[in-house]
C-alpha cells in the first residue's frame, strides 16, 4: 500500500507541537521531513512555548529561527514556524545575514513603517498590531495581551524578512476572516477580494482583470457595477461600512469594506509621477490610496523620487570558489530562458509571479489541509539558465530576485581552472527595468566584467521579451521557456 511521505515540514512541525502539549513535555526534539530539526521547550506547566527550527545545510543543521509565543494556541505557533521554513533563503549568504532595514522598508507590502524617536530598530504598524525589527529580531505585539518573538538566524536576507513580517502580522491578527467573509457574501461575478494592506479588519473588493475595456476607458461600467456590490453587501451585513476608492477620472476602482464597531482611518487618494527622467515627466503617473492618519506617525521617511531611489547592495565574492560540475560555457549567441517552473505573469515591472494561496480544511480529508489559491499573486524568484542543454550547467543557472523596478540578478561567473577544478566569482547585478539598463557592482574584477555585461544585457533582454509576452495577453510564460520546457525537445544539434 503506498505510503504519503511528505517532502516539506510543514504537518511534522503541527504534530510535534501537539504531541509536546498533550503529553506536558519540558524539552521536545523531533527530527521533520527534509531535513529540518524542531526544539520545542516549556520551562514551566502552561507557561510560554519556545521552538527552534534548524534547516538542512552542507555543514549540518542550522538554526534559522528561534521563536516565544504566548497566549495563543498551537496552531498559530505551526503556522510562523512553517512560514519559516518557506520563506528562509535556500542558499546560504554571509552578506544577508543582517539586511539593512531600509531595504526590508522598501519590500514590505503590509503595514506602515517608521520610526520611534530615541529608540532603534524599525516598526510596523497593521491596525492594532505593531511589529518591531531590530537586527535578527522580529517582535509583534497587540492591543491584547499576548504576542510573538523571533530571533531569525542563518543568512535571511531583505525579501524574505519582509515576506516572513507579513505573514505574522495576517496571522496574529487574522488579517485574512473580512477578506474571506467578503468573498462568501459576493454573488459570482469577475471580482477579487483581496486583505487590506494596512488594517487587519479591512478588505477591498477589486476586478478580476486590470485589462482597460476599450470601449470604456474611464471605467463608469466597473464603476457602477461596484456600486451594486456595495448595496449587496450592505443589505447582507449591515454592520460594515464601505468606501468607494475614486480613481482621477471619477470613476470607482475598488470598494473597501471594514467592520463599522473598530477605528479603521479612510484612505486617502494620492497622485504620484513614475517618470522615468523625473517627476515633470508627463503620462507616467499613478494613484495610490493610504489612511488618512499615515502622516502622522513619527519619524517616517518619505520614499525619494523614483529616479533618485539609491541602487541595490551589490556584491562581489571575495575569492574565487571551486565548483564541482562548472564548465566553460563560451559567450555564443546564445540567451537566457526561463526555467520550467509553476509560474504565472502578473502586475507591475517584474512579469514573473506565482500564486497566493490560503489554508483550508481538505474535504476528502477532513484531518489534513489543504492549499487553495486566491486569485492573487505576489512577485516570485525565479531561476534563469542558458538555452543551450537543459539541467546541464549548474554554474551557468542565475537567480532572479525582484526589488521594485529593479531586480537583483545572483550569478556564478566563469573565472578559470585549478588543478581539474572549475572556478567561479559569485556576483550579483542590478538590472533596472524602467531604465532598461544592468548596473556592475564597482568592485567587479576587471577580467570578468565583460562576461557580467554580456550575461546582464541577456537576462535584461529576457524580462522585457517576458512583458511584451505578458502586454499581449498571454497568462502564463510560454515563448521565453526553453524548448524542453515548452515540451518540445530541445535540438538535437545542440
Amino acid at each position: 500500500m503506498y505510503k504519503f511521505e511528505p517532502a516539506t515540514p510543514t504537518y511534522a512541525i503541527s504534530d510535534t507541537i501537539v504531541e509536546h502539549q498533550l503529553r506536558d513535555r519540558d524539552r521536545t526534539r523531533a527530527d521533520l521531513p527534509g531535513g529540518y530539526r524542531l526544539t520545542l521547550r516549556t520551562r514551566e506547566q502552561h507557561g510560554q512555548l519556545e521552538a527552534a527550527l534548524f534547516a538542512p545545510s552542507p555543514t549540518g543543521p542550522a538554526r534559522i529561527c528561534t521563536a516565544r509565543i504566548s497566549a495563543h494556541p498551537p496552531a498559530v505557533m505551526s503556522r510562523f514556524l512553517d512560514a519559516a521554513a518557506r520563506y528562509a533563503p535556500a542558499l546560504p549568504d554571509a552578506r544577508d545575514a543582517h539586511p539593512p532595514l531600509e531595504a526590508v522598508a522598501r519590500l514590505l507590502t503590509t503595514g506602515a513603517f517608521f520610526r520611534r524617536p530615541g529608540e532603534r530598530g524599525l516598526v510596523v504598524r497593521f491596525g492594532y498590531a505593531e511589529a518591531w525589527l531590530e537586527g535578527r529580531r522580529l517582535s509583534v505585539t497587540l492591543g491584547s495581551p499576548g504576542g510573538l518573538s523571533l530571533v531569525l538566524g542563518g543568512s535571511w536576507d531583505a525579501p524574505s524578512t519582509a515576506r516572513l513580517t507579513a505573514v505574522v502580522l495576517h496571522e496574529l491578527t487574522e488579517g485574512g476572516q473580512l477578506a474571506g467573509e467578503v468573498a462568501s457574501l459576493l454573488e459570482p461575478g469577475p471580482w477579487q477580494v483581496l486583505s487590506d494592506q494596512w488594517h487587519p479588519d479591512a478588505a477591498l473588493v477589486l476586478p478580476a482583470t486590470r485589462r482597460a475595456d476599450p470601449e470604456d476607458p474611464l471605467g463608469r461600467r466597473i464603476s457602477r457595477a461596484l456600486r451594486e456590490v456595495q448595496h449587496h453587501l450592505g443589505t447582507a451585513r449591515s454592520d460594515r461600512d464601505f468606501q468607494e476608492l475614486i480613481a482621477v477620472e471619477g470613476s470607482a476602482v475598488a470598494l473597501r469594506a471594514t467592520v463599522r464597531d473598530r477605528a479603521v482611518p479612510r484612505l486617502v487618494r494620492t497622485v504620484v509621477s513614475d517618470g522615468a527622467h523625473g517627476p515633470d515627466e508627463l503620462g507616467n503617473t499613478r494613484t495610490t490610496f493610504a489612511p488618512a492618519d499615515l502622516t502622522a506617525l513619527p519619524h517616517r521617511d518619505p520614499a525619494p523620487p523614483s529616479h533618485e531611489v539609491p541602487s541595490l547592495d551589490l556584491h562581489v565574492a571575495p575569492r574565487n570558489e571551486r565548483y564541482s560540475y562548472g564548465v566553460k560555457l563560451e559567450l555564443a549567441d546564445r540567451a537566457y530562458v526561463l526555467d520550467a517552473q509553476a509560474f504565472v505573469y502578473g502586475p507591475g515591472w517584474y512579469p514573473f509571479h506565482e500564486h497566493v494561496t490560503r489554508r483550508e480544511k481538505d474535504p476528502t480529508a477532513p484531518l489534513n489541509d489543504r492549499e487553495v489559491p486566491t486569485g492573487r499573486t505576489v512577485p516570485a524568484r525565479v531561476r534563469i539558465c542558458p538555452d543551450v542543454e537543459d539541467r546541464a550547467w549548474g554554474n551557468e543557472y542565475a537567480q532572479l530576485t525582484p526589488v521594485d523596478h529593479r531586480i537583483e540578478a545572483r550569478l556564478h561567473l566563469y573565472a578559470g581552472r585549478e588543478n581539474a577544478r572549475t572556478l567561479v566569482r559569485t556576483v550579483t547585478l542590478e538590472i533596472d527595468l524602467r531604465a532598461r539598463r544592468v548596473m556592475l557592482p564597482a568592485q567587479m574584477p576587471a577580467a570578468l566584467r565583460h562576461q557580467a555585461e554580456v550575461k546582464g544585457r541577456r537576462i535584461l533582454d529576457l524580462l522585457l521579451a517576458a512583458r511584451l509576452e505578458r502586454r499581449r495577453g498571454v497568462r502564463e510564460p510560454r515563448a521565453v521557456l526553453s524548448p524542453w520546457g515548452r515540451g518540445a525537445p530541445p535540438s538535437a544539434d545542440i
